[in-house]
């Protein structure tokens, strides 16, 4: 019994020695493949993923062409024990002309790159942090790509501003150098390339040439600035000496040119906060001005200040676009402005009571003067400034409140007393038409006329008469 169990438990160990040593052959069978089919492929343009399964082998990835993927393929076939060779391999497209672009809008814009990149390698190459990704792969490249793009992405990095394109082995560089220095940088990076595969339209920065320089402005967007700043003077510090927050643009310096008188910029900066649209052209030969500015502006004493600083200026007067209600913020003055009947209006801060909203109404009636032309109810130029101080504040006042304001007319005791009742009638009917038009409520308003009632002044002197002529505002509940 013990000699028959004896031969039980050898026979179990030798079938079982048997199986060890068959699946120890099998993993040395497929580490072998695994090393054969990285041998045969060897290097390739793109790295491929290869994966060994017992005697299997998967290969995937990107080819080149066609011809490089039979390449691939046949090589595996070759390789010892293997006995399956599956793939997913995706042959990339070969492009003609194979064109890349860098573009480069400003000193701190990000680089914007179009068109292709022949390999996952090239691309790293660039050393381009951002932007990089959206180069396609595809084949088809000059054997010197990598070489000229890599200079193109240099020289760039002296520029303001430029562009780089690398189509079929040549290298086409256009742009602006920031400085004599980061221009002559520019040149020894490009020299160390084959004449035959370089065109280049650098232009050098201006050094004692006339500044020249152009600026637009709109109240709504801000302003921008292109063109050739004088010495010492930047975008930043243009915006500075215009109270603005920043202008858009990025102009050349003028390195050795002298100081230019920029003192007109210091009486524009006063109106620019009036002002809706600018146009701004200033050289040695000309300092021109064209503006637009809204009805209720001095547009006369406007021109008047600018040409006493040495300015031409074109003034136009002109119903800006919106819609009522649309709101803004003010380029210049910052202020938060609302549409109000072909003006735009900055919203006041008030108290938004009674007390407040008759306050701020004193405020601005004890300031600016609603007048008319004589014996009439036509607003004179002056009170559309007024009319639309009041319309800053009314709509506010009515909309959050629900308090009613009466709109009236006084006049002095000169001529007809039922004639002066009918002209203070119409021409508190004439100011509250125009707040209704900037977007006070009809509803809240109550337009009434009191003639020579209720005088203020002593109607026996022309200051006393001049007082009582005047257009009155009561808030009621």
């Amino acid at each position: 019994m013990r000699a028959i169990l004896g031969v039980v438990v050898l026979s179990l160990g030798t079938v079982g020695l048997g199986y060890w040593a068959q699946g120890h052959n099998a993993v040395r069978m497929e580490t072998m493949i695994g090393e054969g089919a990285a041998q045969a492929v060897g290097e390739t343009v793109h790295p491929l993923e290869i994966g060994v399964s017992g005697r299997d082998i998967h290969v995937s990835g990107v080819a080149d062409n066609t011809g490089e993927k039979e390449h691939i393929l046949a090589a595996l076939d070759a390789v010892e024990g293997r006995r399956v060779v599956t793939e997913n391999l995706r042959v990339l497209e070969k492009v003609s002309p194979f064109t890349t672009q860098v573009t480069k809008e400003s000193p701190d814009a990000p680089l914007a790159l179009g068109g292709y990149v022949p390999s996952e390698s090239a691309r790293a190459a660039l050393g381009i942090a951002n932007g990089a990704g959206s180069l396609q792969l595809a084949s088809g490249a000059p054997e010197n790509w990598e070489q000229l793009a890599r200079a193109g992405v240099e020289v760039l990095g002296f520029l303001r501003k430029g562009q780089m394109t690398l189509a079929d082995g040549k290298l086409t560089i256009v742009g602006e150098a920031a400085s004599a220095e980061d221009y002559a940088m520019a040149e020894k990076a490009l020299s160390q390339l084959p004449a035959e595969m370089v065109t280049q339209m650098i232009l050098k920065p201006d050094r004692g040439q006339p500044a020249g320089w152009h600026l637009e402005y709109d109240a709504a967007t801000g302003a921008t600035v292109s063109g050739a700043l004088p010495a010492g003077m930047n975008a930043e510090a243009l915006a500075g000496a215009l109270g603005l927050d920043g202008i858009a643009g990025t102009p050349t310096q003028i390195d050795e040119s002298g100081a230019e008188d920029m003192n007109f910029l210091a009486t524009l900066r006063g109106w620019l906060d009036r002002v809706e649209r600018l146009t701004l052209d200033v050289s040695p030969e000309m300092r021109e001005a064209r503006i637009e500015v809204q009805g209720d502006v001095d547009a006369d004493m406007l021109k008047k200040e600018l040409a006493g600083s040495g300015l031409a200026t074109e003034v136009s007067v002109v119903t800006p676009e919106g819609s009522n209600g649309a709101t803004r913020v003010n380029a210049a003055s910052r202020m938060t402005q609302r549409y109000m009947g072909g003006f735009w209006l900055a919203l006041p801060e008030i108290r938004t009571d009674r007390a407040g909203c008759q306050a701020a109404a004193d405020d601005v009636l004890d300031r600016i003067s609603i007048n008319f032309v004589t014996a009439s109810d036509k607003l004179d130029t002056g009170a559309v400034r007024a009319i639309n101080e009041l319309a800053r504040f009314m709509v506010q006042c009515s909309e959050e409140t629900g308090l009613k304001a009466e709109i009236g007319g006084h006049t002095d005791n000169v001529g007809d007393e039922a004639a002066n009742l009918d002209l203070s009638q119409r021409r508190a009917t004439a100011v509250g038409r125009e707040l209704i038009v900037r977007g006070v409520a009809a509803d809240r308003l109550n337009m009434r006329g009191y003639g020579m009632s209720k005088p203020i002044a002593d109607n026996g002197t022309e200051q006393g008469r001049a007082k009582n002529r005047r257009t009155t505002v009561t808030w009621t509940d």
